[in-house]
């Protein structure tokens, strides 16, 4: 039985879920397997930021900081939940740090059907409420994971002295 999970193994379903976004993949002037490496370090750095949310609003069964950074995995077995959680925590942290990009653009066109259309203050206001809806579905999905037995998904009694 493994007694250890690779980072690897989150950062496929990682991977998996930004596949569409050509911004985490795609880079000018470098090659497929170069743009691979720096989309690997980007997940490794969501990835511990992710360990660290986790780890902060929760106290789960298994230290999520436990993990040997030189070979690149956590130093117990993972459930698929635990890496699903994960990659969703990353994904959120991925689209937060966007925001900071999101500035009010000018909108110099003066016809108002135009500016219907396109309203940068709209798309602002779309992708924040994107970001919060994810952080709090984020939130549920820890409470429910911390309430439940880690290895059986059963809900844990309230007489559980662990």
């Amino acid at each position: 039985m493994e007694q250890n999970t690779s980072f690897d193994t989150v950062y496929k379903r990682f991977f998996d879920r930004v596949e569409k976004d050509p911004d985490f993949f795609k880079y000018y002037n470098i090659s497929e397997d170069k743009a691979m490496e720096i989309a690997v370090l980007r997940a490794e750095s969501l990835l511990k930021d992710a360990i660290d949310v986790l780890m902060t609003k929760c106290s789960p069964d298994v230290n999520f900081h436990n993990y040997d950074d030189e070979l690149e995995c956590f130093n117990f077995k993972i459930t698929s939940i635990e890496i699903k959680l994960l990659c969703d925590i990353m994904y959120e942290l991925y689209l937060k740090k966007d925001i900071v990009n999101l500035k009010p653009i000018l909108n110099v066109l003066t016809a108002s059907d135009i500016k219907a259309l396109y309203s940068p203050n709209s798309e602002r206001k779309t992708f924040q409420d994107l970001c919060k809806f994810l952080e709090a579905e984020n939130e549920k999905s820890i409470s429910k994971y911390i309430a439940k037995d880690r290895l059986t998904n059963k809900w844990k009694s309230i007489y559980d002295r662990r």
